[in-house]
């Protein structure tokens, strides 16, 4: 299954990678730290796991959730963020996020969340 990052830490995005490419099934195809980057990048590789964060260098991942569903083809997407309040919860639902984890308390359960999510890929 091939995931992409959204994240504007270098320090977070190496250690979520790391991670994530460590799960069996999973490859992470990029990453991108700035909304407009992340947006093209998905258009063109077409993953099938997007893990976003809502602040980013230049933008934010509301804008990006957005865009992501008007794609042909809508990958998974999983917020991961320091804003948990309800608020974001809400919009990042609205918007069509498939899950919402807090970035300092949730990252075991954004792993199992993308380890499920490689035998739906593999099925398609």
């Amino acid at each position: 299954m091939n995931v992409f990052v959204v994240e504007d830490s270098a320090a977070m995005r190496q250690r979520l990678i790391a991670a994530l490419e460590e799960l069996p099934g999973v490859r992470v195809t990029g990453w991108s730290d700035r909304a407009d980057n992340a947006i093209e990048a998905i258009r063109r590789l077409e993953p099938h796991f997007v893990v976003l964060d809502l602040q980013l260098v230049q933008g934010n991942g509301m804008s990006v959730l957005g865009a992501l569903r008007a794609l042909d083809r809508t990958p998974t997407v999983a917020i991961l963020t320091n804003y948990t309040q309800p608020q974001y919860r809400r919009r990042c639902a609205e918007l069509g996020a498939d899950f919402f984890f807090d970035k300092s308390a949730d990252l075991d359960d954004l792993l199992a969340a993308c380890r499920a999510a490689v035998p739906e890929v593999t099925r398609r």
